[in-house]
């Protein structure tokens, strides 16, 4: 910026102890730059239409709760259908994501909370009930559905604040008049289910983010009942300029894949 500075002959920014702000010349350079910004983003989208060829990266954010086996199905998707697209995946929670997406370090992001309008445009994806998880084989782990006031006698492991997944539940359980039993907090998902893998504690958590444990019987899952608790997913797509033609692809893409299976319809037992 100071390089660029000098070239113009002019202070961009006002800078302070408390931070920098834009100068006139820079307020005034606004314009002009953002135009500058489309131009460039639309340099993919002209030599695609020359070539036929959609080629370029994508940079895309997803929470881990829901990032497998999606992300393996867009990354098999893009690469039979638009092999010139290459993908950088990142995992973040829905706050990191929103921040990515606003200062441009994600194009596309897969979050359980819309983002601000003016930071993001987004869509409902797909929506999924919540699991009581616990360790496979465990005396804690009956076979059948569990309620909000069950729920409530168990001892859980469950991610810091904020978190979608556990406002959720902890709102359910307000309405209820429930006190849940909040045995330990980790701001870790993987550890949650290795410490729930091999204690008595147990967790709420999404199908994705624990069916290869349950495959393997090293969890074990139970559905909720009375109320059943479901957690919405969006694809958000960086506002602040128009998608390039190889952001839309990848959009398409993971579109292709809502709605999700049904998870309460399968044999979670």
């Amino acid at each position: 910026m100071s390089q660029l500075e000098a070239e113009l002959g002019a202070k961009l920014f006002l800078r302070t102890g408390r931070g920098a702000s834009l100068s006139e010349s820079g307020r005034a350079l606004v314009p002009r730059a953002e135009v500058l910004v489309r131009d460039a983003d639309s340099l993919a989208d002209l030599i695609a239409s020359v070539t036929g060829e959609t080629t370029g990266t994508v940079k895309f954010a997803i929470q881990p709760s829901v990032s497998w086996p999606l992300v393996h199905d867009v990354i098999r998707f893009i690469g039979q259908h638009h092999p010139g697209i290459r993908l950088q995946v990142a995992e973040g929670t829905t706050h990191q994501i929103e921040e990515w997406l606003a200062d441009g370090r994600a194009d596309l992001g897969v979050m359980s909370k819309a983002p601000s309008s003016d930071l993001a445009e987004s869509w409902p994806l797909f929506s999924i009930p919540l699991l009581l998880v616990s360790r496979g084989g465990g005396a804690s782990n009956p076979a059948g559905m569990v309620s909000l006031a069950e729920l409530s006698t168990i001892p859980l492991a469950i991610p810091t604040a904020p978190n979608g997944g556990r406002l959720l539940l902890e709102e359910a359980a307000r309405r209820a008049k429930l006190t849940l039993n909040i045995v330990l907090e980790v701001n870790s998902n993987h550890l949650i289910k290795r410490l729930v893998a091999a204690s008595e504690l147990s967790m709420v958590a999404t199908w994705p983010s624990v069916s290869a444990e349950i495959a393997s019987g090293e969890l074990k899952s139970r559905a909720f009942c009375d109320p059943v608790i479901r957690q919405t997913f969006y694809l958000a797509i960086g506002g602040r300029r128009a998608p390039a033609r190889t952001v839309r692809a990848v959009a398409d893409a993971i579109r292709q894949f809502v709605p999700l299976p049904d998870w309460q319809a399968l044999n979670l037992d």
